[in-house]
Order: structure tokens, then sequence, then C-alpha cells
């Protein structure tokens, strides 16, 4: 099987930026760290590509130019984090991980074993979804399956609290969701 790994963001554009407890998250610096992670514990299962990080794939999508690069992998993973509820400080709850897949193709067959395998580590499973995102859907257009997986809430401290206490095991259990999902 063929891997294609992406880092959300990048090339300038550093996605979502939270301050918690006197540390600054950028996502597209925490991106490449579990893609760098997800890289290592799946290369002895298959053949793992990660997408040129001096590049942003949604600015790819967008210009054209991505869906030849993806052309010939089975698999697109793109991970990102998500943001939206400013809990800096933490209120004692996870807003948690979800994962979509291409609106314009079905699912991947991975979705319930990633998210099960994260939110299993004490985020909240907020489910699988279609998504309209470009990167996944170029992917789909060229005959790959794809997900675009959001690890957890930057900007939410207990998110984050399990997300930074458990690095290697949350990339362990995104790559246990993919290696049990397709039997490798």
């Amino acid at each position: 099987m063929r891997i294609m790994l992406i880092s959300g963001h990048g090339a300038g554009d550093p996605g979502c930026v939270a301050p918690l407890n006197g540390v600054t998250y950028r996502e597209a610096e925490e991106t490449r760290k579990v893609v760098a992670l997800l890289e290592t514990l799946l290369e002895s299962y298959a053949t793992v590509g990660v997408y040129d990080q001096s590049r942003d794939a949604f600015k790819d999508a967008q210009a054209g130019c991505l869906g030849a690069k993806l052309k010939g992998w089975d698999y697109v993973l793109e991970i990102h984090f998500n943001a939206c509820v400013k809990d800096y400080h933490g209120d004692g709850k996870t807003t948690g991980c979800e994962i979509f897949y291409p609106s314009i193709s079905r699912t991947s067959g991975a979705e319930s074993r990633i998210i099960s395998e994260v939110s299993a580590l004490g985020l909240k499973n907020r489910g699988t979804k279609a998504g309209e995102f470009s990167v996944i859907n170029t992917a789909a257009r060229q005959g790959c399956k794809a997900n675009l997986f959001e690890v957890c809430f930057l900007d939410d401290a207990d998110d984050m609290k399990i997300y930074t206490g458990n690095r290697q095991r949350v990339a362990k259990a995104i790559a246990d969701g993919v290696i049990k999902a397709f039997g490798l």
C-alpha cells in the first residue's frame, strides 16, 4: 500500500495559533510533528510519502497542481488541528477529534478505526463527516482514498494537555487505526 501524509498549513500559513500556559502553539508546526511520527510508525507497513513540507497542499490544490502529485497513491491522510473554542485555561472537558472524508467520494474505511483509537486516549469523539476540503477532494479525484483528521482543538487547554502529554501515543493511535483499517 502507498500512503501519502500531508501536514496541514505551512509555507507562510501558520494555521490556527493559540497561547496556552505560556506556550504559543501553531497548527503548521504541530501537524509536522504528528506527520514525522506517523511516517516512522507506518513505514514498516507501507510505502509512505510525505508531501513537500515547504509547500501548502491547500494552495497547491487551489492552483490546480496538487492532483498530479497525488496520482498513484492509495491513501492520503491530511493532518490538522481544529480551533474556535478559545478555552485557553481549560474547563475540564475536551472538545475532541474528528475525521472527514471527501464530499465527492465515499468513506475510506479508516475513519472509525482512527477516531476510535485516538478518542480512547481521552479526547471526545466528534465523529466522521463529509468535507468540502480541497486536498482530500483532489485526492479523491485522482482515485485515492483520503481523510482529513483533526487531531484535537489547538485552542482547548484540555485537548492540548492530552495531546502534548501523549504526542507519541496520539500518533501511534492514528497509525494503529490506519494499519487495522487496511489490514497492513
